[in-house]
């Protein structure tokens, strides 16, 4: 499955469909790119632009709650605008250099991707990481954008959905 087909299947199950994924600017990703100084990679905008960026009810936090289940609660992902003001931020307090925000759990601590990894022409998939902003760790959460977001859509959460809170 490509990454804008797991990206609306989050879409689906974890957002209620009254308020639909906000829409992402190709000009806005591009200008956050040049700010920071990287390349978003190929996966990851495929699936923003083409979905955009989903926003999850409380039903998942619910869920990852309830079950024996090693993910973190995804909350919000960033919009173009946001990943630069919460990256730069966030670096004044704490958050590794070496690290561009994506997301965010509902504790505040950041879904992110490494700068390392964001270098050259065309960055086809990036790892995605997660810094935990109380304990000042960074964790690898997954191999892509699209293996990261699909997490949330394993068989763990077979039949549920963004109302099951």
């Amino acid at each position: 499955m490509d990454s804008a087909a797991i990206l609306l299947a989050f879409a689906a199950q974890w957002s209620n469909p009254s308020r639909p994924p906000a829409t992402v600017d190709q000009s806005e990703l591009e200008a956050a790119e040049v700010t920071l100084g990287v390349r978003f990679p190929e996966d990851y905008k495929a699936g923003v632009l083409s979905v955009g960026l989903p926003r999850p009810t409380l039903a998942l936090l619910s869920a990852i709650a309830e079950r024996p289940i090693d993910l973190h609660d995804l909350s919000d992902l960033a919009t173009p605008s946001e990943i630069v003001e919460e990256t730069l931020g966030w670096r004044e307090i704490g958050l590794p250099e070496n690290l561009v925000v994506i997301g965010n759990d509902s504790m505040g601590s950041k879904f992110c991707f490494d700068v390392a990894d964001l270098h050259g022409d065309r960055v086809i998939s990036a790892p995605v990481y997660f810094w935990d902003h109380d304990f000042d760790t960074v964790e690898l959460v997954g191999a892509s954008f699209p293996e990261w977001i699909g997490s949330y859509v394993g068989d763990w959460s077979n039949g549920l959905k963004y109302d099951d809170f």
